[in-house]
This record gives structure tokens, C-alpha cells and sequence, in this order.
């Protein structure tokens, strides 16, 4: 599940539980009400600003395959020093 999915949905679930608890110790009433306007009106904040705002970085391919050449060929190096050094002890 993607990591905006996974925040908006948290975000609405917090909303629904604080709302239904303070609907359910407060009653209903004026300044109740308004209240948890507020909070959907923050949860619709949240849901818009994190649904078009938050984009996930990310590398392109390209440089992710030149990253692991770059690595294989020093890798390859690495083993021919090896290498020579094995020589070297065994003489």
C-alpha cells in the first residue's frame, strides 16, 4: 500500500474515533458540532495535502543501473588485488 494511502486513511480513522467519542461524551450541541466540523475540515486539509503535495522521491533506473556497474567493476577489482595478494603469500 502506498505511504499517502496508508496516511489518509490513518488520519480519517483518528477523525472518526475522536469525533464519535466527543459526539458521545458531549452530546449534541452548538460548539460539539463545530468542533468536529473542524476536525473533518483539518482530515479534508490533510487528505488534499498529502494526496497532490507528498510525492515520493525516487531514481531513475538509469542511474541505479549505472550505480551498480560503477560497483561491479570495483568489485572486480578488488578481486584481482585479492588475487595478486594470494600470490604473493603463497610465494
Amino acid at each position: 500500500m502506498d505511504t499517502r494511502a496508508i496516511i489518509i486513511i490513518s488520519c480519517w480513522i483518528a477523525v472518526t474515533v475522536i469525533s464519535s467519542v466527543y459526539i458521545w461524551v458531549g452530546g449534541i450541541d452548538i460548539w460539539v458540532n463545530i468542533s468536529v466540523g473542524l476536525l473533518v475540515f483539518t482530515a479534508f486539509i490533510i487528505t488534499f495535502g498529502v494526496g497532490l503535495g507528498f510525492k515520493p522521491e525516487r531514481k531513475p533506473e538509469i542511474t541505479l543501473q549505472n550505480e551498480l556497474r560503477d560497483i561491479k567493476t570495483k568489485l572486480e577489482i578488488l578481486m584481482k588485488e585479492i588475487e595478486e595478494i594470494k600470490k604473493v603469500i603463497e610465494e
